[in-house]
C-alpha cells in the first residue's frame, strides 16, 4: 500500500479563497459515471472505511479527477469560455486516449486517493489544457502552480477531521482488491459546486466535451 510519508490527517473542508456557498467554478476534469469497475473499487474501499466515521465517502455519481481549473462563473464570460474549449479541443484532438489503471489507495494528508497509472499522458492533457487556457486569457503559470504541479487522482472520501492515520492505513491495507483499468476518451469542462453541509460533496453539470484523439 501507498501511504504518501502521511502520520496525521487533517479536513479537507477547511475554508479555500475564494469560494462561497452557491459560488460556481469552471474547471476541467475526467468524470467517471460509465466506468461500474472504478465504481465497484472505490465501494470496496469505502465500504472497509465504514468503521471510521471522521470522513466523507465519494459516491460513485461524482468521481473525477481533477485536471485544471479556469476560474470562477462570475470571473469567465462566456466568450472566453467558448474560446478556451476550441483551443483545448484543438489542442486535445491530437493526443490518443487513455487507458489508465487504478489498483491499491494512497492516504493524503486530507483524503483517501487512487492513483492512476500511467501518471505521463495525464501531464499531457494538463500541460495542453493549461496552454489553451492561457492561449485565450493570458496568463502564464504562477511560480505556486508550478511548485504544486500536477499529482493525478481520484479521491475516494474526504476527510473531515484531524488525526492520527494509522487507524485508516490499517483498514486499507486489508482490504484485497485487483485493479482496474478505465479507458478515458474525453475530457469534460464542468461547472463545480462545492457543497458543503449536510452532503460535503462536489457537484457539477458538464458544459462541453472534448474528444482525445479526434483530428
Amino acid at each position: 500500500m501507498s501511504i504518501h510519508d502521511v502520520d496525521e490527517v487533517r479536513s479537507h473542508w477547511w475554508p479555500r479563497e475564494g469560494w462561497r456557498p452557491g459560488r460556481l467554478v469552471y474547471t476541467w476534469h475526467l468524470t467517471f459515471e460509465h466506468a461500474p469497475q472504478l465504481h465497484q473499487l472505490a465501494e470496496r474501499y469505502q465500504a472497509a472505511l465504514g468503521v471510521i466515521e471522521e470522513h466523507n465517502p465519494i459516491p460513485a455519481r461524482w468521481l473525477h479527477l481533477t485536471v485544471q481549473g479556469v476560474g470562477f462563473v462570475d470571473e469567465v464570460s462566456e466568450e472566453q469560455l467558448d474560446q478556451i474549449t476550441e483551443a483545448v479541443r484543438v489542442r486535445l484532438g491530437k493526443l490518443a486516449p487513455v487507458e489508465l489503471t487504478f489498483h491499491r489507495p494512497t492516504l493524503l494528508g486530507e483524503g483517501v486517493v487512487l492513483t492512476p497509472t500511467p501518471a505521463e499522458p495525464l501531464h499531457q492533457i494538463w500541460g495542453e489544457i493549461r496552454s489553451g487556457i492561457a492561449e485565450v486569457m493570458g496568463n502564464a503559470p504562477t511560480a505556486a502552480e508550478q511548485a504544486k504541479g500536477f499529482r493525478p487522482h481520484v479521491s475516494l472520501t474526504y476527510i473531515n477531521a484531524p488525526g492520527p492515520a494509522r487507524p485508516y492505513l490499517d483498514v486499507l491495507s486489508a482490504v484485497e482488491a485487483e485493479p482496474v483499468s478505465v479507458d478515458v476518451e474525453q475530457v469534460a469542462l464542468i461547472v463545480q459546486n462545492r457543497v458543503l453541509d449536510p452532503e460535503w460533496l462536489y457537484r457539477w453539470t458538464t458544459r462541453a466535451t472534448v474528444v482525445l484523439g479526434a483530428r
